[in-house]
């Protein structure tokens, strides 16, 4: 288990013995969901204590699930993720409690604010903006064409274009990833979760793909630039990079 990464589930209202099994079904169903990764992702044990669901994550899917957990309440989350986000809270509000997500002995990744939760008005924005993904859809014959990204996280962004730029894309499906700017428009929901509602591409350029390593050993071999005296070139541009 030394390389697993697990993380809690605390819900502060409901104890192993007082809590159902088909209601921690439920619980662990839409955790499994928002976690991604299906076949990576294990439940250990339920704590004592308080109901402590535990999960642990085997070592290839760890960036994947951590990157897809951190798009949660942000407005780059896409409509499954933030759906599995809502389920989860509106069974806590039911149940009267409220719970975190965290790293076993570490830092809290996500609230659930559940029974807790203020409810506000509705705001919907219009936008322009950036996405970046990797296309994984080109298709439709109306003039405004379905175009979807799967971002880092592996969430996906349904987009749409005009049938000259979705042209432009096709060539790129599951390729290299790209930035499409244009624009977005944007929901606040009740519960203060961001969701993007509709994204039509105006413009796009495709990114670097190659890795930090590549780029930096890349950089080495320009003569004069300075790279190629430094020791420890890696850790000099994340330095330069404020520690990204």
């Amino acid at each position: 288990m030394s390389d697993f990464v697990v993380y809690d589930f605390r819900m502060d209202a409901w104890q192993p013995d007082t809590l159902p099994m088909r209601r921690l079904a439920e619980y662990v169903a839409e955790l499994a969901k928002l976690f991604g990764s299906s076949e990576h992702v294990h439940l250990i044990k339920v704590r004592s204590g308080s109901a402590v669901p535990e999960i642990a994550v085997d070592p290839i899917a760890q960036a994947s699930v951590a990157q897809r957990l951190a798009l949660v309440g942000t407005p780059q989350a896409d409509r499954e993720l933030t759906r599995h986000y809502r389920t989860l809270n509106a069974l806590l509000r039911e149940d009267g409690c409220s719970a975190v997500l965290k790293l076993k002995h570490g830092d809290k990744v996500l609230d659930f604010p559940g029974s807790k939760t203020l409810l506000t008005q509705e705001i919907v924005t219009r936008e322009f903006g950036t996405l970046d993904g990797v296309v994984i859809r080109v298709g439709g014959k109306d003039d405004t064409v379905p175009v979807w990204l799967e971002g880092e996280g592996g969430e996906k962004l349904q987009c749409s274009a005009s049938r000259s730029t979705a042209k432009e894309l096709a060539p790129h499906l599951f390729g290299g990833p790209v930035r499409v700017s244009g624009d977005g428009r944007w929901r606040r929901d009740a519960e203060r979760v961001w969701t993007m509602e509709s994204f039509v591409i105006k413009s796009w350029e495709r990114l670097d793909d190659r890795s930090l390593e590549t780029m930096v050993l890349q950089a080495r071999e320009v003569l004069g630039n300075g790279w190629a005296d430094l020791d420890d070139p890696l850790a000099e541009w994340h330095r330069i990079r404020g520690g990204e």
